[in-house]
């Protein structure tokens, strides 16, 4: 049986018509300030209402769909989060490159 809720959590926007087209050096960057812009929204969001105002103000659909989907995305960006401070929480490595190494001209 398809419930309202169902149908409602199984919806995804069309990707528009542009996006699809961009070329793959594009893409990339193109996913990163998707992202970032994703995060700053969702930042506004949080610093604007809170969980106690959410969970009171918030119709019983968004409440269940949040609680449905909010396991996977915390746990994409949990290892994301995780990758990345493994990777800061190690020593710096010098460049490869001695072009990124310069400090000064050279005369």
């Amino acid at each position: 049986m398809d419930t309202a809720l169902g149908a409602i959590s199984r919806y995804r926007p069309p990707v528009p018509p542009a996006v699809r087209r961009l070329a793959e050096g594009n893409h990339m960057e193109a996913n990163a300030d998707r992202f970032l812009e994703l995060l700053h929204q969702f930042e506004d969001f949080t610093d604007a209402i809170s969980p106690e105002r959410a969970q009171i103000e918030f119709d019983e659909t968004t409440l269940q769909l949040f609680w449905m989907r909010w396991p996977q995305v915390s746990a994409w960006t949990g290892s994301l989060w995780r990758m990345l401070s493994e990777e800061m929480s190690g020593p710096s490595a010098p460049p490869a490159d001695p072009e990124l190494d310069e400090v000064g001209e050279s005369g």
